[in-house]
């Protein structure tokens, strides 16, 4: 008879490697499908504090897809099959969940459902596996639980800020139907029983979910199509009413300018969130990287709020949310979209325009607005990179590669330029309302500051740079 020393330990058979590797997998396809998810649904939201937090959340989302994307190539390192043979079943059930009707089932179904049952998992993984064998996924995980717990309380609190407390019977009604069908793929880690998914309840069989061509504003605010009128070459009424806030003083002009620019860089948020969803087999990298450039872009349309609300305006009736700049090419092809982008980055950042912005708002003494450009400045040498380095990807590094780099980009600025043009007569296009009810606030609030003779001589960057002409 074979002879052996006693174990020491009975260890869970779903902590041995290969199970363990396998059901990190799962965790990964879904946070990495759950990204481009809360991506895409940002877009789709128009309320503007649900839009923060959705993006906030895609980004930390992404953070927790890398961290167990890194644990499952270390487990049986070198292996590379992360990327490859998705779980069909997790990948089924995530493409339910984007199909919410609107963003409060949509909420509904991430923030008490599927976040909620990730805890789940992640607590019963921790539960089950072994502290010091397993150590670096015990870390990754725990701090992934931090960031889960975080995003279900604020949801909270913020969903019955903007919902009330009461909701419509068919929010329960979706959350059932993805109850039922999580349980049905066993969960998210795949160790509970597997049965047929609800395919007869009342929610099943919606139509694939898409990510919107066009976007709306909080409802809060007034429909526009521009924030300032280096867009909108037809906006004379708009400019001329530009002219006499700038008239009032340059330095406080581009305290206003760069404020209501801040704000409106949330379209910039929006192009790499919907070319996420739009191209699903690009490497993960590329997700990363689109993931961090929409939220920096929201946090710069929230730098830009943060400010406006601490002069103390009413900014829904005195600042201008525009949706042209997203409109005008969202149908157009996700590469050309992002080719758009990075010709107002790149532009922005050859130019010089962020650093001499900045230099006006420390002429003009203003602490927080310089520090707001400061970051936004290094941010925007990173979005540069990000844009260089994926079309590049998208296109070839070749001369036809380079040269369809322009042709995608004076197309969009042509569409851009076609849409202003087909626009112009509508009633919401004109700014001069927002710069006439605007002039009398900043006026009251100008203050005497020293004289350091900045010659403030600066252009923004244009689709249309015929209209920089009259500004």
């Amino acid at each position: 008879m074979a002879k052996a020393l006693p174990t020491s330990t009975k260890m869970n058979e779903q902590a041995r490697v290969d199970s363990a590797s396998q059901i990190l997998k799962r965790f990964y396809v879904a946070e990495r499908t759950l990204m481009r998810t809360l991506g895409a649904w940002f877009v789709a939201t128009s309320q503007w504090d649900l839009k923060r937090q959705l993006s906030a959340d895609m980004w930390r989302t992404a953070q927790h897809a890398d961290a167990l994307r890194t644990r499952v190539l270390e487990l049986r390192y070198p292996r590379r099959d992360v990327d490859r043979k998705y779980d069909t079943d997790v990948l089924a059930l995530m493409a339910e969940v984007a199909k919410a009707a609107d963003t409060q089932e949509f909420i509904a179904g991430v923030y008490d459902v599927v976040i909620p049952a990730l805890v789940q998992g992640y607590e019963a993984y921790i539960a089950r596996t072994d502290w010091l064998d397993d150590a670096p996924t015990v870390y990754r995980v725990q701090h992934i639980l931090v960031d889960k717990q975080t995003e279900i309380a604020a949801m909270r609190t913020l969903r019955e800020q903007v919902y009330g407390a009461g909701e419509p019977a068919r929010v329960e009604q979706w959350r059932d139907y993805l109850r039922l069908y999580l349980d049905s793929i066993g969960g998210f880690d795949g160790l509970g029983e597997v049965s047929t998914p609800p395919e007869s309840h009342p929610c099943a069989g919606r139509p694939a979910f898409d990510v919107p061509r066009t976007v709306e504003r909080d409802p809060r605010w007034r429909p526009v199509l521009f924030h300032l009128p280096h867009e909108n070459k037809y906006d004379a009424a708009g400019r001329e009413a530009w002219k006499r806030i700038e008239a009032l003083d340059k330095r406080v002009a581009m305290q206003v300018w760069s404020a209501i620019s801040h704000f409106n860089e949330i379209w910039a948020a929006e192009v790499p969130a919907s070319v996420m969803w739009d191209l699903d087999t690009e490497p993960w990298a590329f997700y990363m990287d689109l993931a961090r450039w929409a939220w920096d872009e929201t946090r710069h349309s929230t730098m830009g709020w943060r400010v406006l609300e601490g002069w103390g305006w009413d900014v829904p009736d005195l600042v201008p949310w525009a949706n042209a700049l997203y409109n005008s090419t969202g149908s157009t092809p996700a590469r050309q979209r992002l080719a758009l982008l990075h010709f107002y980055e790149e532009g922005l950042l050859r130019s010089g325009t962020k650093q001499i912005e900045l230099k006006i708002l420390e002429s003009a003494q203003d602490d927080n607005s310089s520090m707001d450009m400061d970051y936004d400045w290094a941010d925007e040498a990173i979005h540069v990179n990000y844009g260089y380095t994926w079309l590049k990807h998208l296109l070839g590094d070749d001369k036809a590669g380079r040269e369809e780099l322009q042709r995608l980009t004076d197309e969009a600025r042509a569409k851009h330029a076609d849409f202003v043009l087909a626009h112009k007569d509508d009633p919401d296009v004109s700014l001069a309302p927002y710069f006439e009810r605007l002039y009398p606030v900043v006026q009251a609030m100008m203050t005497d500051i020293p004289d350091d003779g900045l010659d403030i001589v600066w252009a923004p960057v244009a689709a249309d740079e015929e209209v920089l002409k009259e500004l």
